[in-house]
């Protein structure tokens, strides 16, 4: 499988699962009440890993996208 894709793969997987488990990341009601996509916030959830470390504990890994996306490479390039 192409890398590109799995990385996709794994990126649509996690963003749901963190829209499930956290909530209102990707998905937020607007001024008007209107359910509408936030990419901004989905952005920030990503990359927040990178630079502080409130994602790093055991009880958060599941929702650090870049422990996620480690461990996700890791397993690719082992099989």
């Amino acid at each position: 499988m192409n890398i590109f894709v799995y990385i996709s793969i794994i990126t649509i997987i996690f963003i749901t699962w963190s829209e499930y488990s956290v909530t209102n990341i990707l998905i937020r009601e607007n001024s008007k009440g209107k359910k509408t996509f936030n990419f901004s916030s989905l952005s920030g959830f990503l990359l927040n890993p990178f630079h502080k470390k409130t994602l790093w504990t055991c009880g958060t890994l599941d929702i650090n996208y870049a422990f996620v996306l480690m461990y996700s490479l890791g397993v690719y390039y082992l099989f």
